[in-house]
């Protein structure tokens, strides 16, 4: 585990032994509740100072992938994964690059989940649809008001019974919010759809059991994000 002089160029030597810990604890296979050694042998192994070992072990302390525990030292823990991610995914503190690279993955994500949703939908998760359906005004062709769009897709979300699923939804939710204050950017892209699809359509395919009608729908309703991804990919001053 021992840090040569050469690596500190372009990283700290906190992000060094942090990274020396993380990749002890996946060399070792350690699950939550096993022990990982102590400051003192951190020290010693990595030959750092003791300030820097208790900063390494600070942050992963912050990210829930350590804790420390009475008569057992240092164990390690299951970390909060959604929870992590949110406090990092924030479209107005991202890059461009990585704000489109959200969106695609929503994207992705919406179309991945339809044999989720219908392997597990039930009556009631149609009874909760048409009623969000039915209390949500549109704002022109398939457009909504941020709360609705947030309530629709949450609920979309819910049905495949994933924990996971369900948190990167939560965590992709301010994506909507982007879209609304930039819709002057994005409107071209709507305008050029041939065909819009509202959420009552969606529901009708969910209703119907209708998967292939329902994917296709669903990619006819992204495809504006898609294509405004796709163009500012391609602006030569894109990187």
């Amino acid at each position: 585990m021992e840090i040569k002089h050469d690596q500190l160029r372009s990283v700290t030597l906190v992000d060094l032994v942090e990274k020396k810990i993380l990749d002890y604890i996946k060399k070792n296979k350690l699950g939550p509740g096993a022990s990982i050694p102590g400051e003192v042998e951190l020290t010693d192994t990595l030959q750092v100072g003791r300030s820097v070992i208790r900063e390494a072990l600070s942050r992963l302390r912050m990210l829930g992938i350590i804790e420390s525990r009475t008569r057992r030292g240092m164990v390690l823990s299951e970390p909060a994964v959604m929870e992590n991610l949110d406090k990092m995914i924030n479209p107005y503190m991202l890059k461009e690059r990585s704000v489109l690279d959200l969106i695609e993955f929503r994207i992705s994500l919406d179309i991945g989940i339809c044999d989720q949703i219908f392997d597990n939908i039930t009556q009631q998760d149609i009874k909760d649809l048409e009623k969000i359906v039915k209390e949500q005004p549109a704002l022109g062709g398939n457009r909504y008001a941020v709360e609705s769009e947030h309530a629709f897709h949450r609920k979309l979300y819910e049905i495949p019974n994933n924990e996971i699923i369900k948190g990167f939804q939560a965590i992709l939710l301010p994506l909507f919010n982007y879209v609304n204050e930039h819709f002057d950017e994005f409107a071209p892209f709507f305008a050029q759809k041939k065909k819009v699809i509202s959420h009552k359509d969606l529901l009708n395919y969910l209703k119907k059991g209708d998967r292939e009608g329902y994917r296709k729908a669903m990619m006819q309703d992204l495809k504006p994000y898609a294509e405004f991804v796709k163009s500012k990919k391609a602006t030569p001053s894109f990187s």
